[in-house]
């Protein structure tokens, strides 16, 4: 496995938004050809010292990526929290072992910055894949998610 993961730069931000679209179960990801809109955002993410925004490279090429977020924390002690959003992998290497080497990166960040846990949520319809993907992991489904979307954004 010739893999490398790297903190994402401008330049990769059409392959992200590709790689999104094959993530998403509602089609509300941008199209890669509309990434000019979101450089502000995306370098807002980056200058954000509570966020890392990964890629995982092939070969050279983009084929993974993920969000991790540390949240400070007042509870346990002070010791922060991580989550994981938007875990992707392409089509064409899920089931290689990708998806597993990207979320162990995200761990050993995490334990790095002193967090307590790392959680994540999946949709319910991604239980026959990713469900089983992150138990394999050790993640438990150990709560129930409540979400409230807002008009436009969900």
């Amino acid at each position: 496995m010739n893999a490398t993961i790297r903190q994402a730069e401008e330049r990769d931000l059409p392959r992200i938004l590709a790689l999104y679209q094959q993530l998403s179960l509602s089609g509300d990801t941008d199209a890669p050809e509309d990434y000019r809109r979101l450089v502000p955002t995306f370098r807002r993410i980056g200058d954000d010292p509570q966020q890392r925004l990964l890629v995982l490279e092939v070969d050279g090429a983009v084929m993974g990526s993920l969000v991790l977020i540390i949240v400070p924390n007042l509870s346990h002690h002070g010791m922060p929290w991580a989550e994981v959003e938007n875990v992707v992998v392409d089509e064409s290497l899920r089931g290689g072992g990708y998806g597993r080497v990207l979320m162990e990166h995200a761990e050993r960040l995490a334990v790095e910055e002193g967090c307590y846990k790392l959680q994540l949520m999946s949709h319910w319809d991604r239980r026959d894949e990713a469900h089983r993907f992150y138990e394999k992991l050790g993640y438990q489904s150990s709560a129930r998610a409540f979400r409230k979307y807002f008009k436009g954004s969900g």
